[in-house]
């Protein structure tokens, strides 16, 4: 029974909207829709565009061509290259470990040393980046990482 009533209501909403949508093209497709302004003014307007057509077409017909060109701006653009500034060196930190006990370590190893420095995850394998050339600060970052237990060499990278 509910069947029945649930297809009922389907089939009426779809004849509905079938009368409506017939509704809507029957009146999109007008073609003699009721005129809003009056006979004689409409008229007036039509023979005045009928006569402005023809008489800007008709000058534009009957231009000759001039000897003249009309003078131009000439715009200058300099663009200065900005100066290429030679290749930073910077330093890859390598370690062994890569788990998240490790990567604790290593960058509470480098807020204490006062380094900048930049941790890129790469997949599984973690690229620490330090912004210094002091190699004190290198070599004592090493060592204060040996106390962890982890094995760490560092690499000259040019940027």
């Amino acid at each position: 029974m509910k069947k029945y009533t649930l297809l009922a209501v389907v089939v009426l909403l779809l004849l509905v909207l079938g009368v409506i949508c017939v509704a809507l093209f029957k009146f999109a497709n007008q073609t003699n829709p009721e005129p809003l302004l009056t006979e004689n003014f409409t008229e007036n307007l039509n023979e005045t565009n009928v006569n402005k057509n023809k008489s800007w077409m008709s000058e534009l017909a009957n231009v000759t061509k001039k000897d003249y060109s009309l003078a131009a701006n000439e715009i200058y653009i300099e663009y200065a290259r900005p100066i290429k500034e030679q290749s930073k060196t910077a330093y890859q930190l390598n370690i062994n470990k890569n788990d998240i006990y490790s990567m604790f370590c290593v960058t509470q190893t480098l807020r204490n040393a006062n380094v900048d420095f930049m941790v890129v995850k790469d997949g599984v394998q973690s690229l620490i980046f330090l912004n210094t050339t002091d190699s004190e600060i290198l070599s004592k970052i090493i060592t204060e990482l040996r106390n962890f237990n982890i094995q760490s060499n560092v690499t000259e990278v040019r940027l």
